[in-house]
């Protein structure tokens, strides 16, 4: 099984992460990376649309992580008083 899906520019800069989290949860689909383009194999227990859509919910989370963390952090440090 295998499942090509493309990336939007403004997600890019999330990508490395969310391959790092998406090959930890499914450790069995093998991830490429190909410009804009990813490449998911695996060995057929996932299927190809849970795969696109599982990886993009990775991407988003790296997405959502790393534009709030500036906000957690400005939060805690109020809380703890740095």
């Amino acid at each position: 099984m295998s499942q090509n899906f493309e990336i939007a520019t403004e997600l890019m800069p999330y990508l490395a992460d969310a391959v790092v989290r998406f090959r930890y949860l499914y450790p069995g689909v093998n991830v490429t990376i190909d410009g804009a383009v990813v490449i998911a194999s695996g060995d057929g227990l996932v299927s190809a649309s849970e795969i696109e859509q599982q990886f993009m919910f990775c991407l988003y989370r790296q997405k959502i992580y790393v534009e709030t963390l500036p906000l957690r952090r400005t939060l805690i440090a109020g809380v703890v008083g740095r």
